[in-house]
């Protein structure tokens, strides 16, 4: 029997986006398929009831809320110090790329993209600033460096100077709530984000590096063209709001699962321009759902993709984009080919997988 302490503080119930997802459907799985291990899941604020991972895994809540640089640095080097220590772990695990520099606790640590270290623009400056400082150490100082695709491995080794072999990929999945759906329930989706009308669709945080402006003038030139879809954007501003109002677009916030997994399958495509990812779920999960892709053909979306995108594009080259949306509106022979491409190549990803192989590494670890 282990004991193995977890960074909790992403496990926000309404609010799992990127790494809050990939956190909460490995931690569930790998906790449930170790019933002889002790787990102890780490919080920053009052655990929320909703997340009760079996009868092996106890919730607390340690101070103070690590929200704000300065912050970080106290709740990851002094309290999880004090906590590993006091409840004897064999094992800290974090899944947001923070550890703690303080500790002798072996530690397992997941960094999902170094995006600040290339455009450190992208954040407030005292968020950039503590991260650019910090990650190369937390990379380093980890007994074992985990990231979810084979792109963020080589941006990692070749920036921190660690050799590629000794990071680990533990992708990002679908859930197996993402499929498709039938012509009425897409009726239902239409009526519910679009005003009755056919949309493509648009997930992720409201953010600088997801090209929001570049993805906007995509579906004016669409439209220009002769399109007649919406657009539909789903998802909250990050730092700072970049809402426009344009013709056809409809931004819905943040929505709950299945109000989610209604807005991306009832799509006819999804639009996805980001000038860096570190995997991009959304991907995977309209691809899941039958929902062909125009995407970015920068950092890890090309290798995400595996050649079923029905589009790659230079996220600046708004015209490529809006001429591959507008084909497959008028070709729905090659709409549906890349429909079912999509289909397959979400079948590679699986968080069953993806929480075996976490299981894995954690043995390794435990047992070294």
């Amino acid at each position: 029997m282990s004991r193995i302490a977890l960074n909790a503080r992403l496990l926000i119930p309404g609010k799992l986006e990127g790494t809050g997802l990939f956190t909460h459907q490995c931690y569930k799985r790998f906790i449930a398929s170790r019933p002889q291990d002790d787990f102890l899941l780490i919080f920053d604020r009052i655990p929320p009831s909703e997340i009760d991972y079996g009868s092996n895994c106890k919730n607390i809540c340690l101070l103070p809320p690590a929200r704000r640089p300065w912050l970080f640095d106290l709740w990851f080097d002094y309290a999880i110090t004090w906590k590993l220590r006091s409840w004897k772990a064999d094992l800290f695990i974090s899944t947001d790329g923070y550890i703690s520099r303080k500790t002798n606790v072996p530690q397992l640590n997941v960094i999902h993209d170094i995006n600040f270290e290339h455009h450190p623009e992208w954040l407030p400056p005292k968020f950039s600033n503590h991260f650019r400082a910090r990650f190369p150490v937390y990379a380093r100082k980890a007994t074992k460096l985990c990231t979810v695709s084979n792109f963020s491995r080589i941006d990692i080794s070749e920036k921190y100077n660690i050799n590629k072999s000794e990071i680990s990929i533990i992708p990002n999945a679908p859930d197996s709530k993402f499929s498709p759906i039938s012509d009425s329930e897409k009726l239902n989706s239409k009526n519910e984000f679009a005003n009755g009308d056919n949309y493509h669709v648009f997930v992720g945080s409201i953010h600088p590096r997801k090209n929001i402006h570049g993805m906007l003038d995509a579906h004016k030139e669409y439209r220009k063209r002769g399109g007649k879809s919406d657009l539909v954007i789903v998802g909250t501003a990050m730092w700072r709001d970049e809402h426009k109002d344009a013709d056809g677009v409809h931004w819905v916030g943040r929505l709950d699962d299945k109000e989610l997994v209604s807005a991306i399958a009832g799509a006819n495509a999804l639009l996805y321009l980001p000038f860096f990812e570190g995997f991009g779920v959304p991907v995977v999960e309209a691809m899941a759902c039958g929902v062909p892709v125009v995407a970015s053909n920068t950092s890890s979306l090309p290798e995400v993709c595996g050649g079923a995108a029905a589009a790659l594009v230079d996220p600046h080259d708004f015209e490529g984009a809006a001429q591959a949306l507008l084909d497959l509106e008028n070709d729905a022979v090659w709409h549906k080919e890349k429909s079912n491409a999509g289909i397959k190549r979400a079948e590679d990803f699986s968080w069953d997988k993806s929480a075996e192989k976490f299981s894995s590494i954690i043995s390794e670890l435990l047992n070294s």
